[in-house]
């Protein structure tokens, strides 16, 4: 059974209105697993369910024949999406009000922050009203232009989180795994905690955070004496920053080194076999952080190359987050 709300009277009605019958399903990894239950509700028309991987709203499959649609993702409000992708927002409907009172009765911060990710952002509300009810302060952000609800967080970008950070004494992110509240942790230098509400389990991310510092250090360490840079560059509709691209290539040539452009869609580090000292990746931040190990030679971001040719300090480390694209 899907555990998240869907209503497909009204999607099949979207569908017809945007008058294709066939329809491609493009599904995260993690409701891949209802892929035929989802076909099952939208039988009337000729479904597909993509087998390619589906890293959010920036990832997107389009075929002219077809009509895409995306479960588990809201879109990214400043990209421009070809008319044949529509959205189908899958949020859960698991309760946080036992994980939310735990975490008041183990943490003493006055003033909180709340996050989540997409499919638990509507859940915000309820643990906002829980917090003050025990006489804590709640406060949720508003991010930039590239995110579509309070508080939301996706993983390349914090700035809901950044916009009450000083505000605040600590965030509670709403939602499972640990990678949204590190990105929350290092941009914010704030104490953030994961409120799992399957589990009902609470994570201090400190110690994640602080290793996941040393390997991007580690990372600056290992390219010091690189001489030839091969800069990622991803063709995905919310990956390309390409004009980033451009001016890092510019820097490393400035500084005397020679530097290579990248260009895919997908970035698979064991196919990367070009003779280069080091990578710098401008697609999917996560890249970088998840896949490091899995690269021959390092992969630094942007600010981590900035970093590495002294056009920034050490102290101005940040997280590589995704605000535009072009």
């Amino acid at each position: 059974m899907i555990p998240y709300r869907i209503d497909f009277e009204e999607l099949r009605r979207r569908i017809r209105e945007k008058g294709y019958r066939k329809v491609l399903l493009q599904l995260p990894e993690g409701m891949k697993l209802y892929g035929t239950e989802i076909a099952d509700h939208l039988d009337d028309f000729e479904t597909y369910i993509s087998t390619e991987h589906c890293f959010g709203a920036c990832d997107i499959v389009v075929h002219e024949d077809k009509l895409t649609v995306q479960f588990g993702h809201s879109e990214i409000p400043n990209i421009k999406y070809p008319e044949n992708v529509i959205f189908v927002e899958s949020f859960s409907e698991q309760s946080f009000k036992e994980v939310a009172e735990k975490f008041l009765k183990m943490q003493k911060c006055e003033r909180i922050g709340i996050v989540a990710s997409v499919q638990h952002v509507k859940k915000i509300e309820e643990v906002r009203e829980i917090f003050e009810e025990h006489g804590r302060e709640a406060l949720v952000g508003k991010g930039d232009s590239r995110v579509k609800y309070d508080g939301q967080v996706l993983g390349c970008n914090f700035s809901a989180a950044r916009s009450i950070a000083e505000d605040v004494d600590c965030f509670a992110f709403l939602g499972t795994g640990v990678f949204h509240a590190i990105g929350v942790r290092i941009v914010t230098d704030k104490k953030t905690y994961v409120l799992d509400p399957y589990s009902n389990e609470i994570l201090d991310v400190e110690e994640q955070a602080d290793r996941l510092m040393r390997q991007r250090f580690g990372a600056i360490v290992r390219a010091e004496h690189a001489e030839r840079f091969g800069i990622i560059v991803s063709e995905k509709i919310g990956q390309r920053r390409e004009k980033l691209a451009l001016a890092l290539k510019s820097m490393v040539e400035s500084s005397g080194f020679k530097a290579y452009l990248l260009y895919g869609n997908e970035v698979n580090p064991e196919e990367m076999y070009y003779e280069v000292d080091a990578y710098v990746n401008t697609a999917c931040p996560r890249v970088t952080y998840d896949d490091y190990l899995r690269f021959s030679k390092p992969v630094l971001t942007p600010i981590e190359l900035q970093i590495l040719l002294k056009y920034k300090l050490w102290e101005d480390y940040s997280f590589d987050e995704i605000v535009g694209v072009d």
